[in-house]
């Protein structure tokens, strides 16, 4: 298999599938890739199973991009809090002092203090939501820059044609013969392969 190998989200008899090949769908429409004896051992040897949330969550650079997480929500929501606590502070002054002026003058200052407040919100919102994006990206490129080249060797090393991330919707009630899940071997492989994290990491998050 050459270094050209995308991955592909393709349906096949109504179930998600991930399909590694050199710009092709490999699979054929309603039938599952074996060689022309069908025998069990060909089965297993052209699908494989992954489970891409599980490498993720167990490979060092996956936790380390949890982390960043972590971290990016934590800033935010300091920051929540900083901008609560400062509107909670004024809101009590308004308050206090809407006894020393007018109707008109409070009902402005009032309306005021809640447009600063809903854009402050929808500011949050904004926020919160660029931290989102940027995590899937940030799978996304994980999967594609360093999970996809690790299946890739276990299809050669397995002859396969097919990979299904297992975590898609469809085959979650799946059951799957675990001699054909190599989820474990590619954390392993991924852990011992690849030594810089913070380098790595940057690689991503600075993208």
């Amino acid at each position: 298999m050459s270094s050209f190998f995308k991955i592909f989200l393709v349906v096949l008899t109504g179930f998600s599938v991930l399909v590694l090949g050199s710009g092709k769908i490999i699979a054929q429409t309603n039938a599952v890739p074996v060689e022309s004896n069908n025998s069990q051992e060909n089965l297993r040897r052209s699908i494989l199973v992954i489970s891409n949330e599980k490498i993720f969550n167990s490979t060092e650079l996956g936790k380390a991009l949890i982390k960043k997480l972590k971290e990016d929500e934590e800033i935010l929501r300091i920051e929540a809090d900083q901008v609560e606590s400062y509107f909670v502070k004024e809101e009590q002054k308004l308050t206090k002092d809407r006894l020393s002026m007018s109707s008109e003058e409070f009902v402005k200052l009032s309306e005021d203090f809640d447009r600063r407040v809903e854009i402050e919100r929808l500011n949050q919102r904004q926020k919160e939501q660029v931290i989102k994006q940027r995590y899937n990206k940030w799978k996304r490129d994980f999967r594609d820059i360093y999970i996809i080249p690790v299946v890739e060797k276990f299809m050669q090393l397995y002859g396969a044609s097919i990979v299904i991330d297992i975590d898609s919707q469809a085959f979650r009630s799946v059951i799957v013969d675990s001699r054909i899940n190599i989820t474990d071997r590619v954390i392993s492989q991924m852990n011992t392969s690849y030594y810089d994290i913070e380098e790595l990491l940057n690689n991503i998050t600075l993208q």
